[in-house]
């Protein structure tokens, strides 16, 4: 069983940056380096720690978050390894919000590109030591001093040399301390430290400067040594920088290949040293926070918990103060990717997993009963597109939802939901990506073969002018007939006022137990739809007048009457279709203002403002919904991955007239096709 490391032993990292930047390979040459693996693992071959789930494997993409641990110079690191592609950033938040290190990672033949700053955007502001590490530098055509200006100029004012590369693409060997003068270079994982060789002495001496200016400029009394030539120790250089680094007020970059395991060596060492431990709760009292939840097919549910205060052990009662219940906490461990090591418990600022607690989800607290305590949940970003989830064979609708209720506990941004109104099931998430991977998992997990198609916009139809109709229904085929009578006023009602039925009938024309039936028939055929089979709403309907015969008329001859008076209103008070328009916010780096605004033209958006936020444009449009299938991954396309946008629905309104005749057009069809 793994031994308890305390708080000050811990070290919480997570790995962020855009797709393909290497951060798999980086974690996979960390483990190698620490001994948990003997052979770095590869993505094409589908056998790294972190990328384990089928999903993964086949895509050769890190889909989900995954938690490992180190144990390195007798403290652990909990690293835990983020997707860099946007459809997937609830992961990143989940990381992000229970660690205090973050690696940022680049690919230095790609550089600072818009996905890669946006995703820097996302964390920034979050409290937490920050450091760079610019991978794959054993590629050709590397601008290496560029991209550190870029840098620099671009994400952040603080960032600082740490170490750079010694020799290009095939050349590279090695990479130099900065901080201690001394060339690195390795051999596995062997390091060997080296004088600086004359050819880049000066470039080194130069960039060593830089950085202990840096840092001393952090504290008055070091400052005053380092002006006035006097010897500064290490150890008081170390603290300094430490606290530095701990404030987001110093990022350290650093460099290598993680393919080639030249440099990652180094940083394991550097976050240990320099990197904070936990930030913890002052109370004593046992909190912890779920941050995931996995379902894994054979052991069931893990959730993986970050602890913020106290000892949280195994073989004890827990209390969810969110959903106020008591769970027992069975089998603790901490997880290497799909690998589990039992754990009898978990120090604050420890990271881990429970297994198989029951009632329990992500952003619940655990904590204990007597003392109930609350941790901030984690704010995962709404979700940004709608498809139709629907089974291949009928009559599995049931295991289609069953298996959405299972999905959506691992996926917080994945939200599901049956519209009544199209008779479509609607799961919404962050884009195609994600929901194609969510429909591998059920398939498999869950054996049901389920597609994803375009939902049906929610239309509405409502008319413009007043109309007076007869609805009579007589049939006679021997024995006891059918009638029902009625006359109905159907007038427009203001947009949005929805439905109002007014009862004035008089001296008894129609007896009063046979008006509700009038009115059930004129509801469902409301929501049947006249001219194109969506919903009739802001109508006012009056039942003015009738007749009835005293053994023929019944409750359904009357219904049937209010039906077809509704439809025949309806048709001559100059119907129309009202389409969703929708409130779309836009946030997009500025060069891509234009083409963000000719693309809204485009889907007959109207703009209804613009407001710089530092190097961004934020871009406000009303646009009808129709026009935003697929409009998250259209807007990465458009702007490169660094753009988000945010829709709620504003209000209804008059469809034109070509799409509305189109719609017509196809609903006459399907009623045809139907009686064939």
């Amino acid at each position: 069983m793994m031994k308890t490391y305390p708080t000050n032993d811990l070290r919480n990292i997570f790995l962020f940056g855009s797709g393909g930047s290497g951060k798999t390979t980086l974690a996979e040459a960390l483990f190698y380096n620490a001994g948990i693996t003997t052979r770095l693992g590869k993505i094409e071959e589908g056998n790294t720690v972190s990328d384990f789930t089928n999903e993964e494997i086949r895509r050769r993409n890190s889909l989900y978050l995954s938690l490992c641990f180190i144990e390195h110079k007798e403290k652990k690191i909990n690293l835990l390894d983020t997707p860099g592609y946007a459809d997937f950033i609830s992961e990143l938040y989940a990381g992000m919000n229970v660690c205090e290190g973050v690696i940022f990672v680049l690919d230095g033949s790609v550089g600072l590109d818009t996905s890669s700053e946006m995703l820097w955007e996302e964390t920034t502001n979050k409290g937490l030591a920050y450091g760079i590490y610019i991978n794959s530098l054993d590629k050709e055509e590397i601008n290496f001093w560029a991209l550190v200006k870029t840098i620099k100029e671009r994400l952040v004012n603080g960032a600082q040399l740490f170490y750079f590369p010694y020799g290009e693409g095939v050349n590279f060997s090695g990479i130099v301390d900065v901080l201690n003068l001394k060339l690195v270079k390795f051999t596995d994982k062997k390091i060997e430290l080296m004088e600086i060789p004359k050819e880049i002495e000066e470039i080194a001496q130069k960039e060593h400067n830089q950085l202990i200016e840096s840092i001393t400029s952090e504290n008055e009394e070091l400052i005053e040594k380092y002006l006035e030539g006097k010897g500064i120790a290490p150890e008081e250089l170390k603290v300094t920088l430490q606290k530095a680094i701990r404030e987001g007020k110093i990022v350290p970059i650093f460099c290598g290949s993680a393919k080639k395991n030249i440099g990652p060596q180094v940083l394991l060492d550097f976050i240990i040293d320099y990197f904070p431990q936990p930030k913890v709760s002052e109370n004593n009292s046992l909190s912890a926070l779920i941050f995931k939840t996995y379902l894994e097919p054979h052991t069931g549910k893990l959730s993986y918990i970050k602890v913020f205060s106290g000892i949280f052990s195994s073989g004890v009662d827990i209390y969810n103060s969110a959903r106020r219940v008591r769970e027992r906490v069975g089998q603790i461990c901490c997880v290497q990717g799909k690998k589990r090591v039992d754990i009898s418990s978990l120090s604050a600022g420890d990271i881990g997993c429970i297994i198989k607690l029951k009632e329990s989800m992500t952003n619940d607290t655990l904590c204990l009963e007597k003392e109930p305590q609350v941790i901030k949940p984690i704010i995962f970003p709404e979700p940004v597109m709608d498809l139709v989830i629907y089974p291949r064979t009928q009559g599995e609708e049931e295991k289609v939802a069953n298996a959405l209720a299972t999905v959506v506990q691992e996926d917080p941004t994945i939200k599901w939901h049956y519209n009544s109104e199209t008779k479509e099931t609607v799961v919404y998430g962050m884009g195609a990506v994600q929901l194609e991977a969510m429909v591998e998992r059920i398939k498999e997990r869950y054996n049901v073969d389920v597609g994803l198609g375009r939902p049906r916009i929610p239309y509405k139809e409502t008319i413009k002018t007043k109309s007076e109709v007869q609805g009579k229904y007589k049939r006679q085929s021997g024995g006891r007939g059918q009638y029902g009578d009625c006359w109905l006023r159907i007038e427009p009602q203001e947009r949005g006022k929805g439905y109002e039925f007014i009862d004035a009938i008089r001296e008894g024309r129609i007896p009063k137990n046979y008006i509700p039936a009038v009115e059930k028939g004129v509801k469902q055929a409301m929501e049947e739809g006249i001219i194109a089979g969506y919903p009739v709403v802001d109508i006012k309907v009056t039942l003015y007048d009738g007749s009835y015969h005293e053994v023929d008329s019944s409750d359904i001859a009357f219904k049937i009457a209010g039906g077809m008076a509704l439809r025949k209103g309806v048709e001559q008070a100059q119907p129309t279709i009202l389409e969703p328009i929708m409130i779309v916010e836009i946030t997009i780096p500025e060069e891509y203002l234009g083409a963000v605004v000719g693309d809204m033209n485009a889907r007959r958006g109207r703009i209804l403002g613009m407001e710089g936020i530092g190097k961004r444009q934020n871009v406000k449009v009303q646009v009808p919904f129709a026009e935003m299938y697929k409009y998250a991954a259209d807007l990465r396309s458009l702007t490169k991955g660094s753009g988000k946008f945010r829709m709620t629905l504003s209000h209804y309104e008059e469809t034109p007239h070509l799409v509305i005749q189109k719609l017509i057009e196809e609903y006459q069809k399907s009623k045809t096709a139907k009686n064939e």
